[in-house]
């Protein structure tokens, strides 16, 4: 690490800010100022010292980040191509064993066009920023009167950067005894040609979810390890037995999934204006510019995600045809940089992509198939991409600060890119994690709200506590406990129907095997049970409903139905 010059830097950095502030303290001339810079002037005289010691290390003279780290931008011209069919879907279920499936193609050979405002692989580090900041401030012939709290401001971003190194660092670092968590691998029908592919860069593997001690009793022995080795066989019915499901549930889920089967088009998407997308119903008092009319990759995403948390991949399964067909639509619409928003509008971009490329990254983490982890990676180097370089949040566009909402679908990709082996950047998941602890709120910090400065809400607890748990994070019970009081206030069954807010809440509650999750899955079976249509699907007069139209209530319903077996619970 300290031969690192990303390490080196930052700590010539803070030397020059702390040496600048020395100057400006003993210039302010106030009582106390003295005190601050004679700390100032030790640390920075300490640091220098540091530097004289570190410099030699520093084998690599241009500089640069070290190779392997992860976050290479991934082509999708460099996948290899192969034939496509153009023979139409049925609107059936893929029931015939003795298909054989044609490969998935990729994405035409094209040149990368770069984005408009690309954010650097390397972002520039928060100490140098500051220091230009603090060198102008101090040149300047007019200093405000309200600089001494512009100043504090800044050494506290400072610091949480240093904080944020100092856990990539440990993160870097080898854990003993850690095994890889190999996905789920179905019998293969797929021509062998499949295999032509190389296979993609290994990568350290993903780990173990984590939960409170006291919190996950029920365990389910599946036939393979991996994060949804409980979606089919005998695993799946034990979780079925043992986590809240029943036949009911099952039945509610396969009604479903026929009939987004039936709704598929000849070229393997949902069309999101066919199935009532785009209404407008100014949720929270806001118009978003007609948000869901042009997110056929979202919704498609989610309706393969339904299909592949039953347990069927494009290789195997009631409905490998189906899920074989959205993939290779999706992996033809495929950007050369990666993104997979396709035409959406600037609200329902960043949705797009994360839902899509979910759905692509499960479907390489169950069958290892090369061509799905090609075109996974090309869109996992995308994301991260758009990561914040410093909150770690992703919003609408490259370099907005970030949003809860936004973050879930990311941090789901990138853990399904985990366990698909393909490899990530070391500060991507750290810097989610950073974000997180911006947006907590309550007592202990069990609840979440939508972006610093808001209000906590349900679904951003819902959200934020799931995705602390997928990556892996310790929650503390006290944190836990007050999440679960607040979420259980408002049971699936109270006020307007919410699947947004129960989809995540399901999949937090769930991890932890609680009495919290007995009280919510009783009110979620019994809700969503009693809502289903006749036909198999789920009405739009659901919050965000309007926006997503009826193939996305369908699938959040049918998700959220699935949660018994669709991630293991954590060990």
């Amino acid at each position: 690490m300290w031969t690192d010059p990303r390490v080196v830097w930052p700590i010539a950095g803070v030397a020059i800010i702390l040496l600048m502030a020395t100057w400006w303290l003993m210039r302010r001339g106030r009582r106390r100022r003295p005190r601050a810079a004679a700390i100032c002037i030790t640390l920075s005289i300490v640091l220098h010292g540091l530097l004289f010691w570190l410099m030699p290390l520093v084998t690599r003279p241009g500089g640069g980040a070290p190779k392997g780290a992860g976050n290479e931008e991934v082509r999708v011209a460099d996948i290899t191509l192969s034939d496509l069919s153009d023979e139409p879907l049925d609107d059936q279920s893929g029931d015939d064993p003795t298909l054989a499936m044609e490969p998935l193609p990729v994405a035409p050979p094209a040149p990368v066009v770069p984005d408009a405002e690309p954010a650097s692989p390397t972002p520039p580090s928060v100490e140098t920023d500051l220091t230009a900041q603090l060198a102008e401030a101090i040149d300047s012939p007019e200093v405000s009167s309200d600089f001494d709290t512009e100043f504090d401001a800044g050494l506290d971003e400072m610091l949480a950067a240093l904080e944020l190194a100092q856990t990539v660092a440990v993160d870097q670092s080898p854990a003993a005894g850690d095994a890889p968590n190999a996905a789920a691998s179905p019998s293969v029908k797929a021509d062998s040609s499949v295999q032509a592919i190389a296979a993609s860069q290994s990568q350290a593997p993903a780990s173990s979810r984590s939960t409170p001690a006291q919190a996950a009793s029920a365990r389910v022995v599946a036939d393979q390890e991996g994060d949804f080795a409980n979606r089919t066989g005998e695993a799946k019915q034990s979780a079925l037995k043992q986590l809240g499901g029943d036949a009911q549930t099952e039945a509610a889920v396969e009604a479903a999934l026929r009939w987004l089967a039936y709704y598929q088009r000849a070229d393997g998407s949902w069309d999101a204006i066919a199935s009532g997308a785009g209404q407008e119903r100014k949720v929270l008092g806001e118009t978003r510019a007609g948000a869901g009319t042009r997110a056929t990759n979202a919704i498609t995403g989610l309706a393969l995600l339904s299909m592949l948390g039953s347990g069927s991949t494009h290789r195997e399964g009631p409905y490998a045809n189906n899920i074989h067909a959205g993939l290779s639509y999706l992996i033809r619409n495929q950007a050369p940089n990666g993104s997979l928003a396709g035409p959406a509008t600037p609200f329902a971009q960043t949705y797009c992509h994360g839902m899509a490329s979910l759905a692509l990254c499960e479907a390489a983490a169950m069958t290892k198939d090369p061509q799905a982890i090609a075109a996974a990676r090309a869109a996992v180097s995308y994301t991260q991409r758009l990561q914040h370089p410093t909150t770690g949040g992703w919003r609408y566009r490259a370099g907005e600060t970030g949003d809860t909402s936004q973050l879930g679908w990311q941090v789901m990709m990138l853990d399904s890119a985990r366990q698909a082996d393909i490899p990530l950047d070391p500060r991507t998941l750290p810097l989610a994690s950073h974000f997180l602890r911006s947006v907590r709120l309550g007592s202990y910090g069990g609840l979440a709200c939508y972006r610093t400065g808001h209000p906590a809400s349900r679904t951003m607890t819902a959200e934020a506590l799931a995705m602390r748990l997928m990556i892996g994070e310790q929650v503390p019970a006290l944190e836990v406990q007050e999440a679960e009081r607040y979420l259980l206030e408002e049971l699936p069954g109270t006020g307007q129907p919410n699947l947004y807010y129960w989809y995540y809440a399901s999949l937090a509650l769930h991890q932890l095997q609680d009495p919290a999750w007995e009280k919510w899955n009783h009110h979620l079976k019994q809700t969503l049970l009693k809502s289903q249509q006749a036909d198999g699907s789920w009405p739009t007069d659901s919050v965000w409903g309007g926006y997503g139209g009826r193939v996305y209530t369908t699938a959040l319903a049918a998700l959220s139905l699935e949660v018994y077996y669709r991630h293991r619970v954590g060990k």
